[in-house]
């Protein structure tokens, strides 16, 4: 190999001229003085069109390159700027580096590659470079080659809608995926109508009609939004939100079961009552039943069937709740056929439950059904949403926190979207 083409590789692209390399054994450095090919002069930073010069700007400038060995490399060049006419004065193109950047492109790629694989607090060490950087160039990186993001709203099908927390409180985002390749096609900070506006006015009125279904959760937000964008879509609600719904109202059942348990047998310790000690047994037995109630039948164990029973003869009502819920989650399993007659007999049994929360689930369900059935018969489910949630919450522990949402948007483009990353050379 000769040495042109070594340094070539090392800095990551062949178009520049090699004038000098400098050994710095003092400070453990290695200097390659070059310069671009003359076509690749007097270029906008920006948008790369040939320009004016204008002035040699600051002079001589350092970009840092992928380390040889364990010793530091750097381009050292001359930055002159350049009259656009679109962008004014701006510092002129080189080929191996990004405007506005002090590294080439060949170590930014690297390091993008390395904090999608492990924290930026390990790339930000091995790299010798410092941890806000990591963050910035990450999304530098992702602006760059993500030059048509409109591209992935073409022959959209079947989306999934959801939203995710990335920090203590109510901070959220809003993640948007394509179901036939499992992608996030779009991301953004906040959520509501108004978010999810921004998204639906993105696509192009051929776009929006060539959506067919779009998975959510049960809220409002998405609702309102589909139906205003999308008025001919599908929207399909995931079975495990529908059967999470009648978990939480079989929670809140068993709380006001145990807190009502509580005050008699507190009553009862206060009156000195025979039974009071009876009472409060059955206190304590309510309040161990919650996994009992909220598993699966088939994954009780003996113990959990044991307090099932208990339960029938100690709390009716209790044990009429967790009947309502193991129907209503038998009903979401049955067929496409099935489950409009299943779900219709079970809103009659809610309707003459006699148990507040119930009814009102009841009431969800049916202002729901629509979607609740288009999920059985498209076969759809909100999964890859949820999976793609993790995988973000995963990505926000790995990194210990992003202070930019800006950073952490790159992040997830850059992992969960289409947007190809390789090591340079590779």
């Amino acid at each position: 190999m000769r040495l042109k083409a070594l340094f070539e590789a090392i800095i990551g692209t062949g178009k520049i001229i090699v004038d000098n390399v400098e050994f710095d054994d003092e400070n453990d450095k290695i200097y390659i003085d070059a310069h671009p090919y003359k076509k690749e002069r007097c270029r906008c930073g920006i948008c790369h069109r040939k320009c004016k010069g204008y002035d040699q700007g600051e002079g001589i400038r350092l970009w840092r390159c992928n380390d040889i060995g364990s010793t530091r490399t750097y381009v050292r060049a001359a930055a002159p700027r350049v009259y656009c006419k679109q962008h004014g004065v701006v510092t002129a193109a080189v080929p191996w580096g990004r405007h506005k950047s002090r590294y080439t492109k060949a170590f930014e790629e690297t390091l993008v590659w390395l904090t999608l694989h492990t924290s930026k607090s390990v790339v930000a060490e091995y790299l010798r470079v410092d941890w806000h950087s990591v963050g910035m160039i990450c999304d530098r990186v992702y602006k760059e080659l993500d030059i048509n993001p409109t591209k992935r709203f073409d022959n959209l099908v079947n989306i999934g809608i959801d939203e995710t927390s990335y920090t203590k409180g109510h901070n959220y985002i809003t993640v948007i995926l394509n179901h036939d390749n499992g992608k996030v096609i779009w991301c953004h900070k906040g959520f509501g109508s108004d978010v999810l506006d921004l998204f639906f006015k993105a696509l192009t009125p051929e776009q929006r009609a060539s959506i067919r279904c779009v998975t959510a959760d049960g809220a409002g937000w998405i609702r309102s939004s589909v139906e205003r964008y999308c008025p001919n879509a599908e929207r399909c609600i995931d079975p495990f939100h529908v059967v999470q719904w009648a978990t939480d109202a079989l929670d809140e059942v068993r709380r006001q079961a145990w807190s009502e348990a509580h005050r008699e047998a507190k009553k009862a310790k206060d009156s000195k009552v025979k039974d009071a000690a009876e009472k409060q047994k059955k206190a304590t037995d309510l309040k161990g039943t919650r996994y009992a109630l909220l598993k699966n039948p088939e994954n009780t164990s003996d113990k959990q069937k044991a307090q099932l029973e208990f339960l029938a003869q100690a709390n009716p009502k209790l044990y009429r709740a967790y009947l309502l819920k193991e129907n209503l989650r038998l009903a979401l399993k049955a067929g496409p056929d099935e489950i409009e007659g299943l779900l219709k007999k079970w809103m009659s049994w809610a309707q003459r439950c006699r148990i507040t929360v119930f009814r009102d689930l009841r009431k969800k369900i049916k202002k729901n059904l629509t979607a609740i059935i288009a999920t059985a018969r498209y076969g759809l489910s909100n999964a890859r949403v949820e999976a793609t949630n993790n995988k973000i919450k995963l990505i926000i522990r790995t990194a210990f926190g992003f202070k930019r949402t800006d950073n952490l948007i790159a992040m997830v483009m850059l992992t969960c979207s289409d947007i190809d990353i390789a090591l340079p050379g590779r």
